[in-house]
Parts: C-alpha cells; structure tokens; sequence
C-alpha cells in the first residue's frame, strides 16, 4: 500500500514491521460527516504505508462518492448500484483488502490517532486474541456510546456503559462478547474463515453474531479501551423508520440465538425468545386485539387494529421461521466446530435475565419465562478458581507469589478467581479475592470451586484437596525436592534423607491427584514425565486420551508483562553513593540463594574494575521476602567476598532488603546488563531463571552461566554471552566484551526487544487458561476419585514417637543448638506457619 500523498506523514513506530491494516467504511449518503471521518484516518499514529482505506458506497444520492474521489485520492473507492446493507458491504470490504487486519469504522465517526496502534499491539501480543472491541464515546469525547458488549439469553446485545460518562481509569483491556461493527479490528483471514458478518443480516446484530461465533469456534474478543473512536449519531436508519429497525432487531437476535446456542441451551432458550420476541411486538400502545376468548356472545371477530410496530414482530417471527432450512446448515456449520460450551460462555453475557421492555403483562410473562425454563439457574456462571500458594503476596514478592499473581491477574479476566496464601495476605486486586487459607477455611473454598491450582506443599497442608472431587491443576514450576539438595546440603546426613524422602512423598502425592499438570520447560516435563511413570499416571488411560500426553502435563513457564517497563523514579545512578548515573551497571535481579554462584560473578567484576572503573554490580535483593524461607549462607558469603577484595560499596552494592514488585523497573531501567550465574548441579539442570526474564523485559542484554533453561535461550537467540561455570576469567572477558563492544551490545539487546512480546504471561500461561476453561478430570480420573486417590494416604505419620524419635536422631548428629533451631524451621514449614 502506497503512502498518501499530499498528506501530513504519520509517525513511524521504530523497532519493528507493524501488521498491515485495512480499514473499510460503509456509506450511505453520509456526506456530512466524512470529511471527518477519513481526516481521522489521515492523522493514526500508524505507520502509512501500512494502511489501506476502502471505501464502500452503498448508492448514495448526497454526492458522497465523487467527494471522496476528490478530497481523498488515496482511498479506495467501491460503488455498489443498490444499498446492499452493512453486512454485505463490510464482507465486500473484507474480499478486498489486503492487510493483515480488517479495521471497521462508522462513516460517522472519528477515529483517535492511536485507534489502530493500540488495538494491534493487542491482537500482536496473544495469538487467541481474533478481535479488538473498541471503546466508542460520544461526540463530547466525555460519554460513553460502547465500552464492550453485553447480551441477554434472547439474543438482543447491548453497548455496556452506553450514555455514562467514561471513566478514565477503566484502562485495562477485558474479555468481551462482541465487538460494535461501527469500530472493531479484527485479524482478516479470520475473519473470513469463520464467514465473516451474517449477509442475511442487512443491518443490526450481525455484530453480536459474529462475536459470539468466535468466541464458540475458540477465539477470544476483547474490549481495549486504548483504542478510540468518537461517534455523532445521524441516524441513517431513521428515513426508513422505526418498524423496519425493530423489524431487523428481532429477526436477527432469533436468528443469531439459532446459530449460536449448544443443542441444550437452545431448547432451553428458543421458546422463551419465541414467546417474548411477540410479547415486545404487542406491548404497543397502537395495537388493540380483540377479545378472542369464547363467551356467551356468539358473534364473530370481524376487526381489530395491529400496528406497524406489531407487525414487524410478526413479520420477523414469519421470516425466521422461513429461513429456518438456510439457518440450520448455518447452525450447523458453527455447532460442529464448537471449542467452548455455553456454560463457559454465559458469563460474556453479563446481563443474560435483562428485560428490555417496561410493559407491565411483558414483564410478568418474563418471569414466568425465566421460573418455566429454570433459565436463572442454566445462565448463571460458575466458573471459580481457587490458585493457593505458600508464598506471602504482599508489596515485596518472591517468584511463586508474582506466578499466582499473574496467573489470577490472566484467569480474572474470564473467570471468578479466589486467590489464597497461607499467609495474612497484604494486597488486593480489582479483578479477584485475595484470602488468606487456614484449616478452618478451605472446606467452604473448595465447596465453592470449579478449579483447584496450587503449587508447593499446599496439599500436605491442606489434604481436603485430595479427598474433593474437583479438578486438580498442580503447578510443578518448581522441583523442590532437586532445589533442597543443595539448600540442605550443610545439615546432617539423617536429615537429608528424611527430608528428600518427605518432600518426594509430598510430590509424589500430587502427581497420583492432579488432573493437570504444568512445569517451566520442555527438560522439565521429560523430567516430570518420569516421575509420573513410577507412580503409574503415564497408562493407557492418559496415553489414549492423548498420545503426546500435553493433555496431562504441559509446559507453561514464567512469563513477562505486556506492557513496557514505565520509569518512575531514579533509584540507583547517581543516587547510591559510589554509582555514578554513567557508569556501566550490572545488576543481578533477584535474591542470593545457595544454588547461585555470586562469587564468581564478583572475583570476575574485581579484575574488569581495575581497567574498567565505570563496572558496578548491584544486587536487587538479599534478604527473602518470606521470613519463613532460611537464612542463606551465600548471601553472606557475597558480602563477606566483596568486602575482603576491597569491593564493596565500590564496585559491588547490595540492597539490604527486597524490591517492592511494582517497583523493580525502575532498577531494571537503570542497569545496563543482567547477569546470572549459578553453580553446576542438578537444580541448575531443572531450573529456570525467572530473573532473567525481568531483564527481557527491561531489554537487557544479559551474561549468564550455561546450563539451566533460559541460558540456552540466551545463546539461541543471541541475547547476550554464556560461559562455564565457576570460570572467572571467561567470565570476567564476557563482561568486558560487552562493554566494550558497543556492536555486540547493541545486537543482543535489539534480539531481546525482538523476543520479548513472544514471552508475555499471556503466551506463558495459556494452557493453564485453556484448562480453566474447560476443567476437566484426567483420563485415569474420571468418575473415580475415591476409588484412585485415598485422602488417607496423603496425611503422613505425625504422631509425637515419630516426631520424637526424628529429634533424637539428629541431636545425637548435631548436638542439641542445632537440633532446636532445626525443629522450630521443620514444624514451620510442615505447618504453613
């Protein structure tokens, strides 16, 4: 597509190529408005020669047409001899364009500049994103005209927020049902795949038809309030009046209630909608029936006065029923590519029991509508998930908390979330509960849930899990049992294996429950794939239901946020004494645990400081924002190391305490690289280094030791420098490399920003989204619980001649300090205190 010309240049968004769009306006003797109109298109904040406007002319006699040809020469002209309707025109425009997306704007409307910038970042951010609903305000650019939609169980869809003044602050994108045809943009090939707008439809609802069908066929629309248009209403549909309208409102909601429903749903429905399509018709003052009852009268009815209005609702309920042969191989065509039920799609409706009529016989047969059908019951949703952690969620967070963070932040937008710690929990969210989880509360959440997730040792804590019969998705990110080998290292022997032992069990006992599993990398599932197979899940059952068995485990890891980091304040150059704001910053993003190898890292940066004075290291964290987790050595090992090399506060800086999580990219954007290096062991081979992708975020280059997960990803895509481990020299000359060699540097870090929008939480998670979805029971699970998982076999011996026989063993190993300090951490832990 060519730029415009003789037009102001748009600005061109640098860094990346920018999805081609094609916007299509449909006119019809809209005159007035379209100078308006397509100026708009003239000032996106869009890349030029990415966007292509097609013009379709539904038989105007106002001058429209040779209009446009003259004032906008690079808007592609399409003149139809007879007003075919929206929905054939919008399918005409879509036939011929060309981009990537199809944008869809009214003649009457203005478009914001970042309208299209805005809309395809989303759609280029998540792949299940089909749709892009934009917010649609009044010519005041302070009332609402669309801010999502909404639908009752008779197929009449409604704008949400419809003449509210905007609320500002409602900024984040949300799942919705549909789209307005008068601003929506949607990814073309798609579009035309599921068969694009209804024709039959002319005008009205063909909208709320095509949203809904995505969302059956698996696809997900969402409402992004980023993207703006501003909407004058002139009325086109009035010159052909107010009967004609109502006409094709009712008509259509039959027919997209016909499409649309499951075989249950709409046996449910279609009667009700029936009997209330004619309720609506009669509620007309105009209209006068006759008294048709039998009475002692025997005259015959000779007249009585029907009105237009009445008999565009019968006329549509005669021609529904007509159509019904041409609408069921409609039906049909989207009933057997079905991917979502109506029980997970009902809580798009949002008001699915909405009477829209206020005639008093309309509304009492509405409610015997509702009480005949047991509609109440069959609308309502109950799609709730209940995430638990161990981890505290508060302001500072560590990586299990900021994953149940995210992941209830991802699952809200669709579901009912609950999420729990064990802890008294210290943040709330808009979009979900946070509840703290004690004994005494589990029961009425689990009584309440559609879906269990938790991580850790929240079934040992809490072994009601196990014996309910609610699906079950366990979140084995983390293989704690590798990861206490080494934090244990330094106890007694009889310790160690006691404990490698219980924490096995503990695992073992999850994978004999969940009914989904998810874990940080392909090396992680083969290595859960093992496991599973010695406590017999992986079984023709599993194996049959799906052969590459991603039905019962799947790989879902840590992910980053879709939104850029946003600098608020300056937090360490030039702040820190001793840190200059140019000097070259290497910062290590996250806490000082066992399993990591800091030394290294800081004998290295000690030989580069001698030619390189401007390298400073900067640890984001040393103490763990859980007061349960033990103290770890290394972390004062580091410090002990940087001050005996006459490093610290010189070269080498530590934050005493923990970034607050909301805050850390004010210290990723003042870094320069990010490093990670750890030793070489078992837990490095299943890790992965959720730190790293901060700095993927941040659009850090990053020098890493080789060996875990996101080391490989670092070499794969060239985002930074690996080396051995324990290797000062190679390492010391990784850092060096990089900041010298400005050509490198600037390589990795345009690689980063390529891979970072592949790695968001939307991309991470969505097998855990596609599970809540649709939970279900595992193969080797389904309809016996009781008989596969005993609850009794998952609560381990506690008895006090256990406890006591344990402590004696290791008093006897460590002396009786050690021994005491050791209980007090164990029955902390076993405890959830």
């Amino acid at each position: 597509m060519p730029d415009l010309p003789d037009t102001p240049p748009r600005a061109h968004l640098p860094g990346r190529r920018w999805p081609s769009v094609s916007i299509v306006v449909v006119n019809f003797d809209g005159r007035d408005y379209l100078e308006r109109c397509l100026g708009s298109l003239r000032r996106l904040d869009y890349p030029a020669d990415r966007i292509e406007v097609i013009f379709i002319d539904n038989a105007s006699t106002d001058g429209s047409v040779e209009y446009v040809r003259s004032a906008f020469p690079e808007v592609r002209v399409v003149v139809n001899e007879e007003n075919t309707g929206f929905s054939p025109a919008v399918n005409q425009g879509a036939q011929l364009a060309s981009g990537d997306h199809l944008a869809l704007l009214n003649n009457d409307a203005e478009a914001d500049p970042d309208w299209i910038k805005a809309a395809v970042q989303v759609l280029d951010l998540d792949d299940r994103v089909a749709c892009v609903a934009s917010k649609i305000l009044r010519d005041d650019r302070r009332t609402v005209d669309f801010a999502g939609g909404q639908m009752a169980f008779y197929g009449h869809g409604f704008a949400k927020g419809n003449r509210e003044p905007d609320d500002p602050s409602d900024s984040l994108p949300r799942p919705t049902l549909f789209a307005s045809g008068g601003a929506m943009i949607v990814r073309r090939e798609l579009f035309l795949d599921v068969g694009g707008f209804d024709a039959s439809y002319f005008a009205f609802f063909e909208d709320v038809d095509f949203g809904w069908r995505l969302w059956v066929l698996g696809h997900e629309v969402r409402y992004v309030p980023d993207s703006v248009v501003y909407h004058r209403h002139h009325g086109t549909i009035a010159r052909f009046g107010y009967p004609r309208e109502r006409y094709l409102l009712e008509r259509n909601a039959l027919a997209t209630v016909f499409k649309n429903y499951g075989d249950e749903m709409l046996a449910r429905t279609l009667p009700g909608t029936l009997v209330l399509a004619l309720l609506r018709g009669l509620a007309d003052p105009d209209t006068e029936l006759a008294d048709y009852t039998i009475r002692d009268d025997p005259s015959p009815i000779t007249e009585g006065r029907v009105s237009a209005l009445t008999g565009a609702h019968l006329a549509a309920v005669r021609d529904w029923g007509l159509s019904l042969d041409t609408l069921g191989a409609k039906r049909y065509a989207v009933q057997s590519q079905r991917k979502v039920d109506d029980h997970q799609l009902s809580r798009l409706f949002e008001r699915p029991l909405l009477p829209n009529v206020p005639d008093a016989d309309f509304l009492r047969v509405f409610e015997f509508v509702l009480n005949a059908w047991n509609l109440r019951e069959h609308l309502k949703h109950h799609g709730h998930v209940l995430i638990i952690t161990a981890d505290r969620l508060g302001k500072r967070m560590a990586g299990p908390a900021i994953r149940c963070w995210e992941m209830a932040k991802l699952l809200s937008r669709q579901h009912r979330v609950t999420l729990g710690t064990t802890a008294a929990p210290e943040l709330e969210h808009p979009g979900f509960d946070v509840v703290q989880v004690n004994s005494e509360r589990i029961d009425a959440l689990l009584a309440e849930t559609d879906l269990v997730i938790f991580q850790g040792f929240i079934m040992f804590f809490y072994p009601q899990i196990a014996a309910s019969d609610v699906p079950v998705l366990v979140d084995i990110y983390d293989p704690f049992h590798l990861e206490g080998l080494e934090l244990r290292r330094e106890e007694a022997p009889v310790e160690r294996f006691s404990t490698i032992k219980s924490d096995t069990r503990i695992l073992n006992q999850q994978l004999e429950r969940g009914d989904f599993f998810v874990c940080a990398s392909d090396k992680q599932r083969d290595f859960w794939l093992g496991q599973m197979t010695a406590v017999g899940r992986v079984n023709p059952a599993t194996y049959d239901q799906d052969p590459s068995l991603r039905r019962l485990v799947d790989v879902a890891p840590f992910g980053l946020p879709s939104d850029p980091p946003v600098k608020r304040e300056q937090v360490i150059k030039g702040v820190i004494h001793g840190i200059g704001e140019d000097d070259f910053l290497l910062l290590w993003g996250g806490g000082i645990y066992n399993w990591f190898d800091p030394l290294t890292l800081i004998n290295a940066l000690g030989i580069v400081a001698a030619d390189h004075p401007d390298m400073k290291l900067f640890f984001l964290g040393s103490a763990h924002p859980n007061p349960d987790v033990p103290e770890m050595r290394m972390a004062a090992d580091a410090y002990r190391l940087a001050e005996e090399r006459g490093l610290l506060d010189k070269h080498v800086f530590f934050n005493p305490g923990w970034v607050e999580y909301e805050k850390r990219a004010d210290y990723l954007l003042e870094a320069d690289l990010g490093v990670s290096t750890h030793f070489e062991h078992i837990e490095t081979a299943f890790s992965y280094r959720t730190r790293i992708l901060d700095y993927l975020w941040a659009s850090l280059p990053i020098v890493a030791t080789e060996g875990d997960s996101l080391s490989r990803l670092v070499n794969q895509h060239g985002l930074g420098l690996t080396v051995p481990a324990e290797n000062v020299d190679q390492l010391a000359s990784a850092l060096r490399r990089l900041h010298n060699d400005r050509s490198l540097y600037q390589t990795c870090k345009a690689n980063v920003e390529a891979l970072a929008p592949e790695m968001t939480w939307e991309r991470a998670l969505a097998p855990i989204v596609d599970f809540a979805n649709q939970p279900r029971h595992a193969a080797d699970r389904a309809g016996r619980p009781a008989e596969y998982v005993k609850a009794q076999q998952l609560i381990p011996d506690r008895s006090a001649s256990y406890l006591a026989r344990r402590f004696y063993d290791y008093y006897r190993a460590v002396g009786p300090k050690a021994a005491v300090h050791h209980a007090r951490n164990f029955l902390r832990m076993r405890l959830g205190r």
